[in-house]
C-alpha cells in the first residue's frame, strides 16, 4: 500500500514539476543552410502571374518529441531583395515535408509571404513572420525535415524579366509543443 501512494506522490510531483506539460523549441534554420544556400536567385519572365524559383531543399535534423502534440509554430526571419532589373512583385514562399520531392509540391507550402514590389537595380529589405500552417505541425514531431526556400514573383510587363536574388539573413521558428505524460 505504502508503494502504492508513494508512486502516486512521486507522479505528482513529476506532473507538477513539468507544468503543463509545454516546451518551445526555437529551431535556427538559417544556420542549417550551407554556405551559398541562403540565397535565391530569380528570372520572372515577361507576362507571368506566378511564379516559384526555389533553392535546393535542405534536410534538418529534429530530437523528435514521441508521442507529444506540436501545438504550432511561429517563424521570424529577415531577408534582402536584391533587384537586378525589371518591375514586379516579389515574396518569399516556404516550403516544408517529410522528403525532398514531395517540397516542390504546392501542398508542402507552409508559409507565403506578402509579396513586395520591386523595380530598376535596388535592394528592397523584407520581414518573414507569423504562424506556419497547420500541415507543418505533424513534421517536428519526427526526426528529421525537409525545407525549400522560394522566391514566388509576378511580372506584368510584356517585354523585360524580372532578375536578381532573394537573400535570407536570418529564419527563426518557435515551436510550441504539448507533451503528453500519460
Amino acid at each position: 500500500m505504502r508503494a502504492k501512494w508513494l508512486w502516486m506522490i512521486c507522479l505528482a510531483g513529476l506532473a507538477a514539476g513539468c507544468g503543463k506539460g509545454e516546451a518551445i523549441f526555437n529551431v535556427n534554420v538559417y544556420s542549417f543552410l550551407p554556405p551559398k544556400q541562403d540565397s535565391v536567385p530569380y528570372v520572372i519572365p515577361p507576362s507571368t502571374p506566378g511564379i516559384d524559383t526555389g533553392s535546393v531543399p535542405q534536410r534538418i535534423s529534429l530530437p523528435g518529441v514521441g508521442s507529444s502534440i506540436v501545438d504550432s509554430i511561429l517563424i521570424f526571419g529577415t531577408l534582402d531583395l536584391h533587384n537586378t532589373g525589371g518591375t514586379g512583385t516579389l515574396g518569399l514562399q516556404l516550403f516544408m515535408a517529410s522528403d525532398s520531392a514531395v517540397t516542390y509540391s504546392p501542398s508542402a507550402a507552409v508559409l507565403t509571404v506578402t509579396s513586395k514590389t520591386v523595380t530598376g537595380t535596388q535592394v528592397v529589405p523584407d520581414t518573414v513572420q507569423g504562424k506556419l500552417l497547420s500541415n507543418a505541425d505533424s513534421l517536428f514531431a519526427k526526426t528529421q525535415l525537409w525545407v525549400r526556400v522560394a522566391a514566388h514573383g509576378s511580372n506584368a510587363s510584356a517585354v523585360t524579366p524580372v532578375t536578381g536574388t532573394m537573400v535570407l539573413t536570418s529564419l527563426m521558428l518557435s515551436v510550441f509543443i504539448n507533451d503528453k505524460i500519460f
